[in-house]
């Protein structure tokens, strides 16, 4: 969408809602807002060298990688919960498949793991 006035007025309020919300929780420093922690989600996602980052782009050598360098960073969590396991099936490509495959064939107890984070409502 190009501009605001392209989009329905039930969007533009729902965005300003969304916005104002995120602006106001910055200005208050609450830490625990789900607005602050799907932004470190994202923030997490962008950093380079990390698993996160291998998991966003579908690297698999970086992957490979990362979890020969420490083996426990299959179990990290994210700002929401998340574990690398979690972000691999949610992106859902082929390679992303083949990614996750690797974990769970190399590390079996990710399988079961759930979000832990307060934010998920699922």
């Amino acid at each position: 969408m190009g501009s605001d006035q392209d989009e329905p007025p039930a969007v533009q309020s729902i965005w300003s809602r969304l916005i104002l919300n995120v602006r106001q929780t910055k200005d208050t420093g609450q830490e625990t807002s789900e607005a602050d922690a799907v932004e470190r989600q994202t923030e997490n996602s962008r950093r380079g060298g990390t698993i996160w980052q291998a998991a966003l782009k579908a690297d698999f050598e970086s992957l490979k990688r990362l979890i020969a360098e420490d083996p426990k960073i299959v179990d990290s969590r994210g700002a929401v919960g998340e574990c690398p396991i979690h972000m691999l099936f949610l992106y859902g490509s082929e390679v992303h498949l083949q990614m996750a495959r690797y974990i769970i064939t190399n590390f079996p107890h990710t399988i079961t793991q759930i979000y832990n984070g307060a934010v998920n409502k699922n």
